[in-house]
């Protein structure tokens, strides 16, 4: 793999670092993975699980830039309880993805400057990370400078305004940045459009999006 005279790589997550063991994509509540355990909470604390899901899913809609922590701020829940229950389910369903997680690690090696660029929010990430060991569980990482998530960008990647957001918090020319990513629209054709030209995407032909094909609707 030839690797871009660049100094500045935005990586993504899923589908490139992690992907999603068989079948969890299937429990689910609102089309996320951790919104039953928040409910579950809600419900520990008193709440009927309905009016849980309901409240939930109201709180998604009034900030559409949601990140976990709002939840448990809003639902006075317990972030010890929550993060651990969170970090259980992540050693649980969450997979490195070999090639990437070796990537990351050469490049960082190599003195590059590392950013996460991801559709997930920026406590997402972090979770993600840790479960594949390139974060801490003190939400610190050694290897990323920055995590540009979908409530630090505003949006994700699929949408041309969140790659020029990126873009303008990277003090450097767009010569110098290189994507790295798994899927060729979102990372190379859309960041390309705006002016980065460098991309490394890494072949997936068994997984769509960070989730393996298993011939089943996911």
């Amino acid at each position: 793999m030839k690797i871009p005279d660049c100094n500045y790589f935005l990586i993504d997550i899923d589908g490139t670092l992690t992907r999603y063991r068989d079948g969890v994509m299937v429990h689910l509540l609102h089309g996320n993975f951790l919104f039953p355990i928040i409910c579950d909470l809600m419900v520990e604390s008193g709440w009927n699980r309905t009016k849980a899901e309901s409240a939930i899913l109201d709180k998604v809609n009034a900030n559409i830039f949601w990140d976990y922590p709002d939840f448990i701020a809003e639902f006075k829940l317990s972030a010890p309880e929550a993060f651990r229950r969170f970090r259980q389910w992540h050693a649980e369903n969450i997979v490195p993805c070999e090639d990437g997680v070796k990537l990351t690690k050469e490049l960082f090696a190599m003195g590059k400057k590392l950013l996460i660029m991801s559709n997930n929010p920026y406590n997402g990430c972090l979770l993600k990370l840790q479960a594949i060991g390139l974060a801490d569980d003190d939400f610190s990482s050694p290897y990323f400078k920055r995590i540009l998530g979908t409530n630090v960008l505003f949006g994700c990647k699929s949408d041309i305004k969140v790659w020029e957001n990126a873009i303008a918090r990277i003090p450097a020319e767009k010569s110098d940045i290189c994507v790295v990513g798994d899927n060729p629209e979102e990372d190379r054709d859309i960041p390309r459009s705006c002016g980065i030209t460098n991309s490394i995407i890494l072949s997936r032909d068994n997984i769509v999006h960070g989730v393996e094909k298993t011939g089943k609707k996911q």
